[in-house]
């Protein structure tokens, strides 16, 4: 019995012993692939799924490029002070279609194109500036074929919010130009802006399932993780020189 015992207890010692020594093989082995990771330098290139390489660098969760901010704001306003009654056609040759706009609380009709846009708003200004679109759309647009386009002339560069995290403020020069069948060369109207931004979580876009237009609208317009916040008209003596100068070209 003592002998068997012994036995036992001797065979258990063993395997304990090669447990520890490969855990310690193992540890090792982690350490060193750790030390080599952190001596290698990080990636600097992600390849998109339509072959193309983008340079890219490590950043905060919610930093966001200058740049990025600006194009935003740019193709913000573009889409939601863009105005028509129509469609365009989806290619050459095909005729543009009656677009028959989204009828608000107010019972103002806005253009579809408008209301996609409007989700590049924060919640607490998208509701209010979408019924003031439509009343103005409306007012503005004359006919089937007038439209109105917007250009901006001068964006500046984003400076930060004090006291608000994430947050950006630039101004931006532009003009509504209304084209109608009486003024087919156009009436320009003066756009001077101060546009607020903040940083927010873009959407995640399930890949498996079919998509609606209007949730493909939201993912297109918040897919930079950004937000208009407010947007307030700028007075004479609040444009600063640099958009002055802008002006006066």
């Amino acid at each position: 019995m003592k002998a068997a015992s012994s036995s036992l207890f001797g065979g258990f010692v063993l395997a304990t012993a090669a447990s520890g020594a490969i855990l310690l093989a193992l540890t090792l082995w982690n350490t060193v692939q750790l030390q080599i990771l952190a001596h290698r330098p990080a990636p600097s290139l992600v390849q998109l799924s339509d072959g193309q390489s983008v340079q890219v660098r490590a950043a905060g969760h919610y930093a966001r490029e200058p740049e990025v901010i600006r194009r935003f704001v740019a193709e913000a306003l573009g889409m939601l002070f863009t105005w028509r009654r129509y469609i365009p056609a989806a290619g050459p040759g095909q005729a543009d279609s009656e677009d028959p706009g989204i009828v608000l609380s107010n019972r103002a009709r806005v253009p579809t194109s408008v209301f996609q846009a409007g989700f590049c708003l924060s919640e607490d200004l998208r509701a209010e500036l979408l019924r003031q679109l439509a009343e103005l759309s409306a007012r503005t647009l004359s006919g089937k074929s007038g439209q109105v386009l917007f250009s901006a002339t001068f964006i500046g560069r984003p400076q930060p919010v004090a006291g608000q995290e994430h947050t950006w403020s630039l101004g931006v020069v532009g003009s509504q130009v209304v084209y109608s069948p009486e003024r087919p060369e156009g009436v320009p109207i003066p756009f001077n802006k101060q546009v607020t931004v903040r940083a927010v979580e873009p959407p995640v876009v399930p890949g498996e399932l079919p998509q609606t237009p209007l949730e493909k609208a939201v993912a297109r317009v918040r897919g930079s993780g950004l937000e208009i916040v407010s947007l307030r008209s700028l007075a004479a003596p609040e444009i600063s020189p640099e958009i002055s100068k802008e002006q006066s070209r």
